[in-house]
């Protein structure tokens, strides 16, 4: 029986000899796209201090409430990708999803810290759970979407580092507002109110020095004033939503699929057995492990750390905590901008295995110096370690970006089919597993260690807990994320080898679908339920 040709859009060739990459304005286009997919999730990950120490929540509980949403979309992460796979619209296989996903997840997002502080806890946990659960799915659309049409950017090795590194740079303003958002949601304005803020500057006109005191006291934290985070979380949430969908809206626009058009009709493969297919594959298996021990030790620790901060090195001052935090990332916003231009050049100098290694190389030295960082006695100390993260996490996570391309190609060779999603939805999977037991193990770390989030000051063996449950899983599965990088198998070379392979392929399945006189292509043979070959009617026989 024939099988359905996989054939590559005519749009999407280039001249013999040329590898393939999309416009500038394009790229740029959908990495803008990210400033939506960084912007929810990130916003979404205030959650679990908030509810905490905002709403007055069981850390273990709201710890539950988190992971179990995230666990329910990573399992129809699959599915969706599978589907995405083989979705054929006038729009193409991903663009509706982005769209249905940024207009959902904003929704959710500022629905999200909208409980009433008077609800029994039972109910508030009932609600971050629901509210949660379809955040989760919501973003999730959109996430897999908006990385598979990344994947489809460039056939290049060393041209897919770049269009990752301009991605990261949205990702660097993002964590910059991110850090800065709990330290926001303090300010004074969100308790004095907004609009009444808003009125007592029109009414002031264009006398600037009393412009000037009104914004003075509605941004800076008086002593004594209010410290409550919700009002500003509500207000926030709702403006980092109305970004998200701006700038989805905005790759949905201007980027173009490379395997989008209606027109092409690839092999159908079920869906189980795709799902094997990209779990068996070896490259893909190596790069989850390496997530998995990143993730362990970043999140697991990172997830700590907030409190260790706020309790230990700053005493339980909340205010020099989060100015901290905010101070921070802005240092690291410019870390990573400054090391963005060198990744290309390092993944051309080391490939992007060596990348890897550099990578983990540079985290576990972060890990080793934090103990000596965290003190009381100059709490800013804790900037130095957080510094260096921010600096080898643009280069980590930009090179993990720049390799799945690669294993996609891999992929189409072995296989035939063009699966950026699945492969996007299953990583997605993994990974919202992993953050998930990452949160539920934090909120039970918190609640063994003894934290009580309504006093201050803390017990010396609280903190003495605390401290070390910060430290000690970063170091080990940063030693492990280095290990496996070593063991990563695929190169240059190997890669050279898989694209033109790939190019060889797809301009013979080219050829044989040549068009007919009057300019339309040949439709491909569709099989019927008897196993015979068939010609759709009134089109001729092909060669």
């Amino acid at each position: 029986m024939s099988k359905t040709t996989n054939l590559t859009p005519m749009s999407s060739s280039v001249p013999s000899g040329q590898v393939y990459t999309a416009p500038r304005r394009q790229i740029w286009a959908w990495a803008l796209g990210g400033v939506a997919n960084h912007l929810l999730i990130c916003t979404y990950g205030h959650a679990s201090a908030i509810f905490t120490i905002g709403f007055g929540l069981n850390a273990a509980l709201v710890s539950w409430a988190i992971m179990l949403p995230r666990l329910i979309d990573g399992i129809t992460d699959p599915i969706l990708g599978h589907i995405s796979d083989n979705t054929h619209t006038r729009w193409g296989r991903r663009k509706p999803y982005l769209i249905i996903g940024s207009v959902l997840g904003a929704i959710f997002l500022a629905a999200l810290y909208w409980v009433d502080p008077g609800w029994s806890d039972n109910v508030k946990l009932i609600y971050l759970f629901v509210l949660g659960t379809l955040f989760y799915c919501s973003w999730g659309l959109y996430s897999m979407a908006w990385t598979a049409i990344g994947y489809e950017l460039s056939d290049a090795y060393h041209e897919r580092s770049r269009i990752a590194a301009i991605g990261s740079l949205f990702l660097s303003v993002v964590l910059l507002v991110h850090g800065g958002t709990y330290w926001m949601a303090l300010r004074p304005l969100f308790h004095h109110g907004v609009l009444q803020t808003a009125n007592e500057i029109y009414a002031a006109g264009l006398d600037w020095p009393k412009v000037s005191s009104i914004l003075y006291y509605a941004f800076v934290g008086e002593k004594g004033a209010p410290t409550n985070v919700i009002n500003g979380i509500r207000w926030l949430s709702g403006i980092m939503g109305l970004v998200a969908i701006v700038s989805a809206i905005i790759t949905t626009c201007v980027c173009r699929e490379r395997f989008g058009e209606p027109s092409v009709r690839k092999p159908h493969m079920p869906m189980l057995r795709a799902i094997r297919t990209t779990a068996s594959n070896r490259p893909f298996l190596i790069l989850l492990l390496i997530k998995l021990c990143q993730t362990l030790g970043e999140r697991a620790a990172g997830g700590i750390m907030v409190y260790v901060a706020m309790y230990y090195a700053c005493q339980g001052d909340q205010a020099l905590a989060t100015q901290i935090s905010a101070i921070g990332s802005g240092i690291g916003v410019v870390f990573g901008f400054a090391t963005v231009p060198f990744i290309e050049p390092v993944s051309r100098l080391l490939g992007k295995k060596g990348a890897l290694c550099l990578s983990a190389s540079v985290s576990l030295i972060a890990s080793v110096i934090t103990p000596f960082a965290l003190t009381p006695v100059n709490p800013y100390w804790m900037l130095v370690p957080a510094l260096i993260g921010a600096t080898v996490g643009a280069l980590s996570n930009t090179i993990f970006n720049a390799i799945m391309p690669d294993i996609c190609d891999v992929d189409e060779m072995e296989t035939g089919q063009r699966r950026e999603g699945l492969f996007t939805a299953v990583m997605g999977f993994v990974a919202k597993i992993e953050i998930s037991l990452c949160t539920l193990l934090v909120g039970y770390m918190v609640v063994w260690a003894g934290l009580d989030t309504r006093v201050a000051l803390q017990p010396p063996e609280v903190l003495n807990w605390l401290f070390w449950l910060a430290v000690i899983p970063n170091i080990v599965f940063t030693t492990g994320y280095l290990l496996l990088a070593m063991a990563f198998p695929m190169t240059a070379a190997y890669m050279e080898s898989v694209r033109r392979t790939l190019e060889a392929r797809r301009m013979a399945e080219a050829e044989s679908e040549e068009p007919e006189s009057d300019g339309t292509a040949l439709l491909v043979d569709e099989p019927t339920d008897d196993g015979r070959t068939v010609r759709p009617a009134g089109t001729a026989a092909g060669p």
